[in-house]
């Protein structure tokens, strides 16, 4: 630690790694960068990703070893959770094999615990989720200002070719910010440009933004008095989206802080709130999926319903185990016939529902567990962890390495004590 004056500088080389998984991770979230047609910029993010990983885990074990930190909470944790995740990856393998790249994320928590462990033991366990929020909100206020300037008429500097379902181009501001999606109605006003930051649609920044105001909200002192800057930014940025999904979310988590986590408010004050409030909240969420209903075999909300559909039908054939990992035909087997004989958009939305189809129950429970297990630990952060779990439910998020860094969290929060906690 160097000291200037009464500014002192601490060269962390875990705060450091950490920033730059947080930038990696946020990059392999479907970014421009990411999905450029034509270079290498996939593999690299990939490979930069796996290598600050394994060097963060291996600074955290050394560290915690120079310490003499309590490891036994954490290696029990670890030897359980490779244990049984080998146990049943190998049980998947055995019944249909898959490509071992496919379910390589599902490791990630294995390796990030022992960093947020140290932290947790330092009681600034919220220390990887503050950097997340803090680097999403800085690209927050960069796409504002760039979708500013785009919707009053500046013109783009160039375009970017992305391999993103097919090869497409997308307009590009100095490459620190994309138009990639055009315009559209929303809320009742005509021709609003769709926010995408620098990613390949709206719907994948939205995730960013929504997970950063999350933990805006919900993790880290200071979250029980209102809204700070930072909130009102990711608040705002999540509107210029334009994503139903999105803004349901943002709806939701203001309720839920508002009438139901306040505990300034008495008892009989967040019933009463409930009860006005529950209508319009209903209200507000039907309003935005009828903006977006298209009743058209082909439009988007149809397309997400049948998905939902598909899924179900493909986990209903094996329930428990499922049909095995990569095993995309078994989604498409059970999809729409029409999106099949025009090869129209055969993707696939909903995370959640793919796991089922490809891991069974006991494939979804690897994502459903941390928030069960909070239910009964921390009030506020089960509705943190079950709001991101419905993120995962509605968004295609089973390989964005941002969700395992979610789960790592919380399963570095559920066997980390309170005292060691700080809080």
């Amino acid at each position: 630690m160097q000291k200037l004056g009464r500014i002192y500088i601490k060269y962390d080389l875990r705060t450091i790694l950490q920033y730059g998984l947080v930038i990696l991770a946020i990059l392999q979230c479907n970014t421009v960068f990411f999905r450029e047609y034509g270079t290498a910029h996939k593999k690299i993010v990939i490979i930069l990703f796996i290598i600050t990983l394994l060097a963060l885990f291996g600074v955290s074990i050394v560290e915690s070893v120079k310490r003499k930190i309590n490891l036994k909470p954490l290696l029990v944790f670890l030897l359980a959770f490779i244990g049984l995740l080998i146990t049943f990856l190998t049980i998947s393998y055995i019944r249909r094999q898959y490509s071992i790249i496919s379910v390589s994320a599902m490791f990630i928590p294995f390796f990030l615990v022992p960093s947020i462990y140290i932290d947790g033991y330092n009681g600034q366990i919220d220390e990887i989720m503050q950097k997340y929020k803090n680097t999403v909100v800085i690209l927050a206020i960069l796409s504002l200002i760039f979708w500013g300037l785009a919707s009053i008429g500046l013109h783009p500097s160039g375009t970017k070719v992305v391999n993103w379902g097919s090869i497409n181009s997308v307009s590009s501001y100095y490459s620190l910010h994309y138009i990639a999606q055009g315009k559209i109605s929303f809320l009742g006003i005509s021709n609003v440009i769709r926010n995408t930051g620098l990613f390949v649609e709206a719907p994948m920044y939205s995730y960013v933004l929504s997970t950063a105001l999350l933990v805006s909200m919900f993790v880290g002192k200071g979250t029980e008095n209102g809204f700070s800057w930072k909130t009102w930014v990711l608040m705002i940025t999540i509107m210029t989206t334009t994503s139903s999904t999105g803004v349901i979310i943002l709806i939701l988590a203001v309720f839920l802080k508002l009438a139901i986590l306040n505990d300034r408010v008495h008892f009989s004050i967040k019933l009463l709130l409930c009860i006005l409030l529950i209508p319009v909240l209903v209200l507000l969420i039907l309003h935005v999926i009828n903006e977006k209903v298209d009743m058209n075999w082909y439009s988007s909300s149809s397309i997400r319903l049948n998905d939902f559909i598909a899924g179900y039908a493909a986990w209903k054939i094996h329930p428990w185990f499922g049909n095995g990992f990569d095993n995309y035909n078994v989604l498409t087997n059970n999809m729409d016939y029409r999106r099949i004989i025009t090869n129209y958009n055969t993707g696939f939305s909903t995370g959640f529902m793919e796991i089922l189809a490809y891991g069974g129950i006991l494939g979804g429970m690897y994502y459903l567990l941390p928030s069960i297990f909070l239910f009964f630990k921390n009030k506020k952060l089960f509705v943190f962890s079950l709001i991101i779990f419905l993120l995962f439910v509605f968004t295609l998020v089973n390989g964005v390495y941002i969700y395992y860094i979610f789960i790592s969290y919380f399963w570095a929060v559920l066997f980390i004590k309170t005292n060691e906690r700080g809080n």
